[in-house]
């Protein structure tokens, strides 16, 4: 019997030490995780043609590049809404173009966001560094004489939607947009067996749709094996009455899969919460 328990008293030291092990692992390598594109280094690539390409210098030091696409109506004596899109972690701006194009045929003007550390933009991506990146280029747009600086939205997907939400709590943000959005990135890390607590960011949805009080919609894949659909549920239930719900049967979390049908219910929402005045989509 002695030998037995020496066996698992073993047993469950080396158990406890794999366990500590794969926490020290998770906690020091979840800036790949969550930022995993961060370390693919810089790609030199010039803004498409008509695009107005920003850098922020920041505080300590970093340049972070955006790129403002406008609807050829936009001027300082016809002035347009604007959306601010966030992509998400595994993408940057010049493979999400599709975005802008829709929004500036729509008469929205669009402003591509990049992150510390992707592609030509310098620093270290973090949720603090991203907030603040996130705030300075609010306040520039709005500051554009072509922008309406009361009708300004918020669209993320993914990461990007957390980068949104805290966003419009800390602007005057006139609705937001979260496509494919988690809980909190502790609940995420919960998804994938990684303990919530070791999580160094925690881009809290929860708590930024409960504080933000101005429309949100929420749009998610019924199959999305990254984010199951029922994070985005849970947030629409926090945000309550501000909340308008799409959920797409058979779609995973790469929404858009069809910018006929997506396209359909950005504009409905926009238009229904008075970001856009009542105008046909351009198909």
């Amino acid at each position: 019997m002695k030998g037995w328990k020496r066996i698992a008293a073993w047993a469950t030291i080396v158990g406890f030490g794999l366990a500590l092990a794969g926490c020290a692992a998770a906690y020091s390598l979840q800036k790949e995780f969550v930022f995993p594109n961060a370390a693919e280094g810089p790609m030199d690539r010039p803004p498409p043609a008509g695009a107005v390409q920003h850098w922020l210098e920041t505080a300590d030091g970093a340049r972070v590049e955006s790129w403002l696409f406008l609807p050829p109506s936009a001027s300082a004596d016809d002035v347009v809404p604007a959306v601010i899109f966030f992509h998400g972690n595994s993408d940057y701006i010049e493979t999400k173009l599709e975005y802008a194009e829709f929004y500036t045929a729509q008469g929205i003007a669009c402003l591509m966001v990049e992150y510390r550390g992707y592609r030509r933009s310098t620093g270290d991506p973090s949720e603090a560094a991203l907030t603040e990146d996130a705030t300075a280029l609010f306040d520039w747009l709005a500051d554009r004489p072509e922008i309406d600086a009361s009708h300004i939205a918020a669209h993320g997907h993914s990461l990007g939607a957390a980068i949104a939400a805290d966003l419009a709590v800390r602007r005057p943000v006139k609705a937001l947009v979260m496509v494919s959005a988690f809980r909190s990135l502790p609940a995420l890390f919960g998804r994938y067996y990684i303990p919530g607590a070791l999580a160094r960011d925690r881009f809290d949805n929860e708590a930024a749709v409960s504080a933000y009080e101005g429309p949100i919609l929420f749009v998610h894949g019924e199959v999305d094996e990254i984010v199951p659909v029922r994070q985005g549920r849970r947030l629409a239930e926090i945000a309550g009455d501000n909340a308008h719900l799409i959920t797409y049967p058979g779609v995973d979390h790469d929404v858009p899969w069809d910018w006929r049908v997506f396209g359909r219910d950005l504009m409905d929402f926009y238009t229904a919460v008075g970001v856009v005045s009542p105008a046909p989509v351009v198909p």
